[in-house]
Parts: C-alpha cells; sequence; structure tokens
C-alpha cells in the first residue's frame, strides 16, 4: 500500500493508495482521481509541466520509485537536476527527489509529495 501525503498552498491531503500486483499507477493519476491539483499537459512525460518534489515520509531509510527514462533524460536537460545527482542517488539506492508526477510509478512507500 503507498501513502501519499501531497501538500501544497491550500492543500494537506493524504491518500491511502492499494494496488493490485502489476498495476501502474502515477502520482498524477492518483492526484486527478482524488482532487489534488497537479500542473500537467502531455501526461506522456515529454513537457515537463508536473515536476513534483518527493520525499519519503517513513522512518528509516526507504527508496523512491526508480526513475524512468524520460525522467532521466528530461529533468537534467530543463536544469532541474544533474547527472551526479542523479547518479548519486542511483548509488544509495534511492531516487531523485525532483520528479514527473505522469512517471512516478507507485509502490509501496510512503512519501510527501510538495
Amino acid at each position: 500500500m503507498a501513502t501519499i501525503r501531497f501538500v501544497a498552498t491550500g492543500v494537506d491531503k493524504t491518500i491511502h493508495v492499494s494496488l493490485a500486483a502489476g498495476e501502474r499507477r502515477t502520482l498524477l493519476a492518483v492526484a486527478k482521481d482524488s482532487g489534488v491539483p497537479i500542473l500537467f499537459n502531455c501526461e506522456s512525460g515529454d513537457c515537463s509541466a508536473c515536476v513534483v518534489h518527493v520525499e519519503t515520509d517513513s522512518a528509516g531509510p526507504r527508496p523512491l520509485a526508480p526513475m524512468t527514462e524520460k525522467e532521466r533524460f528530461l529533468l537534467p536537460a530543463i536544469g532541474l537536476l544533474t547527472e551526479p545527482e542523479i547518479e548519486a542517488a542511483a548509488r544509495l539506492g534511492v531516487s531523485a527527489h525532483v520528479r514527473l508526477a505522469c512517471q512516478y510509478a507507485l509502490g509501496d512507500e510512503e512519501i510527501v509529495v510538495l
């Protein structure tokens, strides 16, 4: 089960998401279904409109969902992450904190989305 706390101006909402084996739900899909406003345009990871900051909200180290190839390409290209930041996160077995909501595939995690 994923627990997501969306925190932004005027929004503080916690959502619990149960996923069936093999089911892929993105942060953007959950936000849309729950009435949490996240700016988006293409929903395919090509425009960067849905950039969010994601932090773990659990005690102890718990990795975030792995980055997609689109995130690994687009986020450095628009200057939000550097290749060294992405590589350092990968070495630590975690993911970078700047993500695309349309690409972040939920798993069993507790996160805060800013």
